[in-house]
């Protein structure tokens, strides 16, 4: 005998087997979706990347290679991977003192200078200033090679002071992009 509720409804207490079969098999056809597009999904918000013994590509040496005038460094040169540094000191006009930076691509890609940076950057006051030779943006540097890196500090021509016994710290990094 069935009964019916308030709103009207009858109520058999059982749930049929052909409504739980349905849902059943919705709920597997909806998992079979996911399962298929979730696994290209993943691959491109989950890229394979370039192994790190693939790129590696760092400062290896660093030498004071010229001396103009009076000009000295004041610390040693150094340098990481990464970057390198010097200091110098310049006592008038025509000094000037040229760094050399091996860098090296010890890798197995390729690489492309992608820009060379020189921390602090050059002002049209500085009394000294920096020049950059022999690697270029756009320049590419092959695995396995190493290229020389020419820094060289020098009295700004522009200056308008006097400049005597004028001493600049500074730090280059070279970036570089997958060729």
């Amino acid at each position: 005998m069935q009964k019916e509720n308030k709103e009207g409804f009858i109520k058999t207490g059982k749930i049929k087997n052909k409504t739980v079969f349905l849902l059943v098999l919705l709920v597997l056809c909806f998992s079979a979706l996911i399962v298929t597009f979730a696994q290209p999904l993943a691959k491109n918000l989950f890229p394979v990347k370039t192994s790190s013994l693939d790129w590696d590509i760092k400062f290896t040496k660093a030498i004071q290679s010229e001396v103009r005038g009076f000009a000295k460094s004041i610390e040693p040169v150094s340098y990481d991977a990464i970057s390198a540094s010097f200091a110098v000191h310049l006592t008038s006009i025509g000094d000037s003192i040229t760094y050399d930076f091996t860098v090296t691509n010890a890798g197995k890609i390729d690489a492309k200078v992608d820009s060379i940076y020189i921390v602090p950057t050059n002002k049209e006051d500085d009394a000294i200033i920096f020049q950059t030779s022999n690697l270029t943006i756009g320049e590419t540097l092959l695995a396995g090679e190493s290229k020389i890196l020419k820094v060289t500090a020098l009295f700004n021509p522009d200056f308008k002071q006097d400049p005597h016994n004028i001493e600049k710290k500074a730090t280059i990094y070279v970036n570089f992009v997958q060729k």
